[in-house]
């Protein structure tokens, strides 16, 4: 799967659960995540070479290129550990949201997952 592929079914993936606004070029602005409103919306800063940063290993292997470790995946995730890491990417997002403090409206990608912060912090 290339860089626009997997940036495609992320953001396929992100519209089922979240209300998105604007251009999907560098980002998007939630609104809305599972039915409820997102206030104030926060901006995803996300775009499909952050994206395949973000997924891919040190090696620059994507999911589906990794051999997974059977101890800690569930069989369905072997079928499509590109889809399982879209997933947890999604949940990364959900957590940073719920837990983001005041003026903290910008979402950002970084090692381990999604942090929320000010305007002036975004890379």
């Amino acid at each position: 799967m290339n860089d626009q592929e997997r940036y495609d079914r992320f953001l396929s993936a992100l519209g089922f659960r979240a209300d998105l606004d604007g251009s999907p070029s560098d980002g998007v602005d939630l609104a809305g995540l599972d039915g409820e409103p997102v206030e104030p919306a926060v901006r995803l800063h996300v775009c499909p070479q952050r994206l395949a940063h973000h997924v891919c290993d040190d090696e620059g292997r994507d999911p589906s290129a990794r051999q997974p470790r059977f101890d800690d995946v569930e069989t369905d995730e072997l079928d499509d550990p590109e889809a399982a890491c879209l997933q947890t990417l999604l949940a990364q997002i959900e957590e940073a949201i719920l837990v983001r403090e005041p003026g903290h409206d910008h979402l950002v990608l970084v090692e381990g997952g999604v942090r929320a912060v000010p305007a002036d912090q975004v890379t």
